[in-house]
């Protein structure tokens, strides 16, 4: 029984996170219909931890202290972010790392829910408009569950850890019921599933196991994939551009107040707003119609760098092509039950199953939401 971790096990946790989240990308990003549809939740998650596991794995044994781990997973993980859900989990690792600075560079289970308490209030705090139903929900029910937990008298981080792994991943199979495009296109939160990979990786490596090279993912997963990239009703984008930089060397006499100014002024323009960091670095990632203005209200504030944008209305454009030209004539939905049957049933080129239970007597709306999943002209 594990009854407290130094900073060389949390590396080893940060790291088999990254690598986990890369074996389940693809994954990951069949999984990806909110805030739209673009398919790179995973991609993104994936990219966002690989910068801070690889800083954290290049930090020299001299500087392997609390505060320096702390510096490396919040800054590292700040500027390797992509997309909304990297953002978001840079502010994940960014409120675990403020913890972690208070440490001797050594946590305990209450130290570590800690952290974890102060990553949910971080990452919600970073997010203009957080929506329940997504990776914030999930992480705030696993903070939840481990200050809980931690109360308890000899809890040891092997059932800290397998324990919010159970109920971070019944929050992600309860998604579907807070977000109705969920729902609609009958799949979890693709953000809520990556943040997941990271749980369970942390669990896997405290018990001494070991993460798969990418390389070795079986062929398998992505048939399992393809079977379960269900087909979305894609809805008209609002805002049609993804634009993320990053705002360094601010001006001598900007302030904090100036951060907030430039996020209230980002508000009002666009959508899936996210402008988080320092008077050192700022980090922006806004949806909106217009771009330019975005970066010229930051251009006030500081120097522009690595500025992306991203067209969302090509993107859109070439899913639904992609839609298109896999339409079917005729669809098939079984109603069955055990995941034997299940299984004959998707080799038998079944396109979508309702498990049907005992009874064998789904909801009308079950079997709806499995009919609208379907990409054919009849089902």
């Amino acid at each position: 029984m594990t009854e407290t971790i130094d900073v060389y096990t949390l590396r080893d946790m940060f790291v088999g996170a990254a690598r986990n989240l890369a074996l389940h990308e693809e994954e990951i990003n069949a999984h990806n219909v909110f805030p739209v549809p673009d398919g790179d939740t995973g991609t993104n998650m994936t990219a966002t931890a690989s910068a801070a596991a690889q800083d954290l794995l290049s930090l020299p044994s001299d500087k392997m202290t609390a505060d320096g781990f702390a510096k490396v997973l919040t800054g590292s993980s700040l500027r390797g972010a992509r997309g909304n859900s990297g953002v978001i989990l840079s502010q994940i690792y960014a409120g675990f790392a403020c913890v972690l600075r208070e440490t001797a560079g050594s946590m305990t289970p209450a130290s570590f829910a800690k952290a974890l308490t102060e990553a949910s209030r971080v990452a919600y705090g970073a997010v203009d408009n957080p929506k329940e139903g997504t990776m914030l929900t999930v992480m705030r029910a696993i903070a939840e569950a481990a200050t809980r937990l931690s109360s308890e008298k000899d809890i040891c981080f092997e059932r800290l850890l397998a324990e919010i792994n159970d109920c971070g991943n019944d929050t992600l199979s309860r998604t579907p019921d807070m977000l109705p495009v969920l729902k609609k296109a009958g799949v979890v939160d693709a953000g809520g599933m990556g943040l997941m990979r990271v749980f369970e990786a942390f669990s896997i490596v405290l018990n001494g196991g070991e993460i798969a090279d990418v390389s070795s993912k079986e062929s398998a997963e992505k048939k399992e994939i393809e079977f379960t990239a269900d087909v979305h009703d894609l809805d008209e984008i609002d805002y049609g551009y993804c634009t993320e930089f990053f705002v360094k060397n601010l001006r001598e006499s900007a302030t904090l107040a100036d951060i907030d100014k430039l996020r209230e002024r980002l508000s009002k323009i666009g959508n899936s707003l996210i402008c988080i960091g320092d008077l050192d670095l700022v980090k922006v990632h806004v949806h909106t119609n217009d771009p330019g203005r975005a970066l010229s209200y930051a251009v006030e504030l500081g120097e522009l760098d690595r500025v992306k944008i991203e067209n969302m209305l090509e993107q859109n454009r070439k899913i639904r092509a992609e839609v298109a030209k896999r339409k079917k004539p005729i669809g098939l939905v079984s109603v069955c039950v055990g995941s034997g049957i299940c299984e004959i049933f998707k080799e038998l080129t079944v396109d979508a199953i309702v498990e049907g239970g005992q009874t064998m007597n789904p909801s009308v709306q079950e079997i709806l939401s499995a009919i609208n999943r379907v990409n054919a002209d009849c089902v």
